[in-house]
C-alpha cells in the first residue's frame, strides 16, 4: 500500500502530524488585534454588512477576503474565534500541499524525495505557522494563496505552459483581496519571470505582465469599491501606520528583521546559500525568481518598520518562499550534502518549535476580554466608550454601544492625521503613532478608558490620544476618575497570564450634560 504513495504525499501528511502538535502545544493563543477582524465578521455574518460600528464606515479590517470567509463560517453555526481558526487551518493544508507541489517542481526526480519532505517539514514545523493558525489572523491564509502562485509559477519555468500562468494570477490576486501588501511580492514575481522566464523576452514580458497584471486589476477594482464606499483609497490600517519618519522605520525594521534569524533559522540559512553558491543563480531559474520575490518583500518589510505582534507575522507568507530558496540554491550539491544542509534549515526550525513554552493569549487579548465581558454586563447599552484595545474590548463588550479607536485603526478622523507630535515611547511601535486627543473630546464619550484595557490614570498615558487629554481643559472639567473591581471566572483567568482577581478597572466617565 505504502509502495503506491508517492514521498511527497506522505512527506504533506507526516507533516500535517507535526502541525498538529504545535496546534496543541499552543492551543490558548489568541491576538487581540484578531478580534478587530472578528468584529467586522461578525457584524457580516448578522447583518451582512462589514461595519465596526452600527451605522458606521470604516475600514480597520486589512484583510477583506479573511472578513468574508470568517462571516461565512459563522453563519454556520461556528463562534467567532473557532471561524477565524478553521479558515486558517484550511489554508495551512493548502500551504504546505502548495510548498509539496513547488519542491517538486524545484528539485525534480525519485532520488531528491528526501530534500523535498524535509522542505515541507520545516514549514510545518515553523512555530509562526501554528500560532497564525490560531492567532486570528489573515498571515497564513495570504501565506497559502502566495505559496500556490509561486508553485504554478516554478512548474511553469520548467513546463512554460500559460494554463500555469493564468493559475498563478488567480492564486495571487486572491492574495492581494487577502493583504495588500502582497502586491509587494507578486511584483517581485513578475520581475523574477522577467529575468528566469523561459522563452524569448517577448513572452517574458507577457508572462510578467498576465501574473501582475490580474492581481493589480483586482486591486484597483478594489480601490474603486473602497473609494466608493469609505472615501479612501487604501485601507485604515495603511494611515495609521505610515506615518512614522522614515529613519526610525527603517531603524525598526531593520532590527525585526534581524530579530527574525532565531525566531525563523531559514531566512539566514537560504538567503546566505543563495549568496555563497552563486553559480547555482545561472544554472537553476527557480533561485533568481524566487530570491527577487523574497528580497523585494524583505525589503518592504524593513520600510514598513517591522511588526509590534509577536511571532514573525509579516514574514509568514515568506516561509515557503525561503524554504524552496534554499532547494533550489543547493540543487547543483551532492545529493547527500544536499540532505544535509536542507535538514539543518529543518532541524533548527524543530529546535525552535521544540524548546519554545506553550502560548496563551497576549495581554490585550487577555484584559480586553476580562473588561469587556464587564462592560456588556455592567455599562449602560447606547453610551460610547474611547480605548485603545480596540480589538477584544470592542468585540466581547457587544454590538449595542459606539467605540472610539483612540489609535486610528478603525477610524478615519485619527488615522489621516498629519504632524503627529511623538509624546510617548509607545507611539514608536508599529500602528501605535496615531492619535486625536481634541478629535476625542469632540465627540464627547461617555466613557474613556486610557492606555491598556484595564485603564491607567491619564497622568501615565501610554498613546498619543491620552496625552493630549491630559492637558485639555475640557477634559478636566468634564471627566471624573472611577475604579472600580472586575471580578472574573477561574476559566478566564487560566486563558492568560496570572493577574489580581478582581483586576482593578480604572477609567474616566462624563460628568458634563
Amino acid at each position: 500500500m505504502l509502495r503506491r504513495i508517492s514521498g511527497d504525499t506522505l512527506a504533506v501528511f507526516g507533516a500535517l502530524a507535526v502541525l498538529a502538535y504545535l496546534l496543541s502545544k499552543h492551543s490558548g493563543f489568541f491576538h487581540d488585534d484578531a478580534y478587530i477582524t472578528l468584529r467586522y465578521a461578525r457584524t457580516f455574518a448578522e447583518t451582512g454588512l462589514i461595519q465596526w460600528n452600527p451605522g458606521e464606515w470604516a475600514e480597520g479590517y486589512t484583510s477583506l477576503l479573511h472578513v468574508v470567509l470568517t462571516g461565512w463560517v459563522i453563519r454556520l453555526g461556528a463562534s467567532a474565534v473557532a471561524a477565524a481558526q478553521a479558515v486558517n487551518a484550511i489554508a495551512a493544508f493548502v500551504l504546505l500541499a502548495a510548498t509539496a507541489v513547488a519542491a517538486r517542481a524545484v528539485l525534480p526526480g525519485r532520488e531528491n524525495w528526501l530534500g523535498r519532505a524535509l522542505t515541507v517539514l520545516t514549514i510545518a514545523g515553523s512555530t509562526p505557522i501554528a500560532l497564525w493558525v490560531l492567532g486570528g489572523l489573515e498571515a497564513v491564509v495570504v501565506a497559502a494563496l502566495l505559496a500556490s502562485g509561486v508553485a504554478a509559477l516554478l512548474t511553469y519555468l520548467r513546463q512554460p505552459r500559460p494554463v500555469l500562468l493564468a493559475l498563478a494570477a488567480i492564486a495571487y490576486a486572491l492574495a492581494v483581496l487577502t493583504r495588500l501588501d502582497a502586491s509587494v511580492f507578486i511584483a517581485g514575481s513578475g520581475l523574477g519571470l522577467l529575468v528566469a522566464g523561459p522563452g524569448t523576452k517577448s513572452a517574458r514580458v507577457m508572462g510578467a505582465a498576465l501574473v501582475v497584471g490580474i492581481p493589480a486589476a483586482v486591486s484597483f477594482i478594489q480601490m474603486g469599491i473602497r473609494w466608493q464606499i469609505y472615501g479612501e483609497l487604501f485601507p485604515l490600517t495603511f494611515y495609521a501606520k505610515a506615518d512614522l519618519p522614515l529613519p526610525e522605520k527603517l531603524l525598526n525594521g531593520a532590527e525585526y528583521l534581524s530579530d527574525m534569524l532565531v525566531t525563523i533559522p531559514t531566512l539566514g540559512i537560504a538567503l546566505g546559500a543563495a549568496v555563497i553558491l552563486r553559480k547555482t543563480v545561472r544554472s537553476n531559474p527557480a533561485v533568481p525568481f524566487l530570491l527577487c520575490a523574497t528580497v523585494l518583500q524583505l525589503l518592504y518589510i524593513c520600510w514598513a518598520g517591522g511588526d509590534h505582534m509577536p511571532w514573525a507575522r509579516m514574514l509568514v507568507p515568506l516561509l515557503a518562499p525561503l524554504a524552496l530558496l534554499l532547494l533550489a540554491s543547493l540543487s547543483a550539491m551532492a545529493l547527500r550534502t544536499r540532505n544535509i544542509v536542507v535538514g539543518a534549515s529543518a532541524a533548527a526550525t524543530l529546535v525552535v518549535a521544540l524548546v519554545e513554552p506553550p502560548k496563551t493569549r497576549d495581554h490585550a487579548a487577555h484584559f480586553g476580554e476580562i473588561i469587556g465581558r464587564h462592560i456588556d454586563t455592567t455599562w449602560p447599552e447606547g453610551i460610547t466608550i474611547a480605548v485603545n484595545t480596540a480589538g477584544s474590548t470592542p468585540f466581547f463588550a457587544g454590538q449595542n454601544r459606539i467605540f472610539i479607536d483612540m489609535l486610528g485603526l478603525n477610524d478615519p478622523v485619527i488615522a489621516k492625521r498629519k504632524n503627529v507630535p511623538v509624546l510617548t515611547e509607545r507611539q514608536s511601535w508599529p500602528g501605535h503613532a496615531k492619535g486625536d486627543g481634541a478629535y476625542v473630546l469632540s465627540r464627547a464619550p461617555d466613557r474613556i478608558i486610557i492606555g491598556p484595557a484595564h485603564g491607567v490614570e491619564v497622568s501615565d498615558a501610554w498613546f498619543l490620544s491620552g496625552k493630549e487629554l491630559e492637558i485639555l481643559p475640557e477634559f478636566a472639567r468634564c471627566y471624573q476618575q472611577v475604579i472600580e473591581p472586575v471580578h472574573y471566572s477561574k476559566e478566564l483567568a487560566a486563558r492568560g497570564e496570572e493577574a489580581p482577581n478582581p483586576l482593578r478597572f480604572l477609567y474616566y466617565t462624563r460628568v458634563c450634560p
